[in-house]
């Protein structure tokens, strides 16, 4: 790995008399809209002022409860004249606050606030939370604008090979910040084991179960399906519960067809699907096993350090941001859990029955490897100094 893909350093920042400016579409509850809360907060706490344009959401109040501020514009437009009239609108903006500094979060609001920091000649700031799509060349061009800044920020290091294999002339702007989550929150301590029984409980699963957890959307490229065909397939005695944790986003096909999956599996009744889980650190404190078996490459994959914080093993696909944040060994060499072939119902099988024929010592032994693995690489608090170490590059 070369030295500009080396994440930066982890100093407190003063950003006292600054003004910065994060550009994404909507704040509803996804990956870049979170990590635009947790850096609004960030940026306050190190004494400067945080400024989000979007079309609002479920955010919003959170924002605004840290200190920042929350100005509407119709940013999640792909319409080339809204767009074009965006960058007018974040240009005012900018210079009426006296921005210092402006990130952009997704494809299309990263073009007004390209051409925005031009206009004003303020410094442009990107980061690429997403998969980076070697075709159409249409496509390419169009997401461009994340590689466009002064510098661009990458979630993983895959993320990062990624783009210079797409944008070989963006690499040497390319730094990598891993995500982080709230490492305090998912401390296994926080839960008693009345906490636990209760969310069992509301689940409807035992006690002495063994529980899977599989937190992410419920969705074809999550991979439920590969997860329920796995399940399927165990020789072990152990017939674990599975809990598909997440929002359907009314994908109503996709919901019946796991059902009727799991039901022709003789799965039905070990299948519990509660939709979407508003008290993730619960959820995961209640599980003994987190799976994510996604069918396509995460650039990085959150829930799969949150599970780890949580003290949870883990098992996901052999492929992208996992291999990374994964440590398939042994509990005895640091391992945390184990890679299983991308959209391989035969090799997640045999994952899961070795974390089912692990002795519970050893469980959690890996689950407290796992913890340790994102205390020294994966928290809130470094992801958010490393990007704020970024802008203090820029702001001089």
């Amino acid at each position: 790995m070369s030295n500009r893909f080396q994440m930066p350093s982890t100093e407190p920042v003063d950003l006292t008399g600054r003004t910065i400016l994060q550009v994404v579409p909507q704040l509803e509850t996804g990956g870049a809209e979170v990590t635009t809360f947790e850096i609004a907060e960030a940026i306050v706490k190190a004494g400067g002022r945080a400024l989000v344009a979007s079309e609002g959401g479920a955010l919003e109040a959170k924002i605004g409860a840290v200190g920042g501020e929350v100005f509407y514009m119709p940013v999640a437009s792909k319409n080339p004249l809204i767009m074009w009239r965006n960058v007018g609108r974040l240009a005012k903006l900018m210079r009426a606050e006296n921005v210092d500094l402006i990130h952009g979060r997704s494809r299309a609001p990263c073009w007004s606030a390209l051409f925005a920091a031009k206009r004003t000649n303020m410094p442009y700031v990107t980061t690429f939370h997403s998969t980076v799509h070697e075709k159409p060349k249409a496509k390419i061009l169009y997401n461009s604008s994340l590689v466009r800044g002064q510098v661009s920020i990458a979630n993983s290091h895959f993320t990062a090979a990624r783009i210079e294999a797409v944008y070989p002339w963006a690499a040497s702007r390319l730094r990598v910040i891993p995500r982080g989550c709230d490492e305090q929150a998912l401390a296994p301590e926080n839960f008693s084991a009345a906490d636990k029984a209760a969310k069992r409980a509301a689940w409807g699963v035992g006690d002495s179960d063994f529980v899977i957890i599989c937190p992410a959307r419920v969705t074809h490229l999550k991979g439920q399906h590969v997860l329920i065909a796995a399940l399927g397939l165990l020789a072990s005695d152990k017939k674990p519960k599975l809990v598909l944790v997440g929002s359907a986003q009314g994908r109503d096909d996709y919901v019946a067809a796991l059902k009727s999956q799991a039901a022709a599996l003789g799965y039905g009744d070990r299948l519990v699907m509660p939709g979407l889980e508003t008290d993730m650190a619960s959820a995961y404190a209640a599980a003994d096993l987190a799976i994510v078996p996604t069918i396509r490459p995460e650039p990085f994959g959150r829930t799969i350090i949150e599970a780890q914080a949580a003290g949870l093993p883990v098992i996901g696909s052999d492929a992208g941001g996992y291999r990374e944040t994964i440590i398939a060994q042994s509990p005895a060499n640091g391992g945390t859990g184990w890679l299983a072939r991308i959209n391989n119902a035969e090799a997640l099988a045999a994952a899961i029955e070795a974390a089912l024929a692990m002795s519970p010592e050893d469980l959690a032994a890996m689950g407290q490897n796992g913890r340790a693995n994102v205390l020294a690489n994966y928290t809130r608090t470094a992801m958010c100094q490393r990007t704020l170490n970024v802008y203090r590059e820029w702001l001089g």
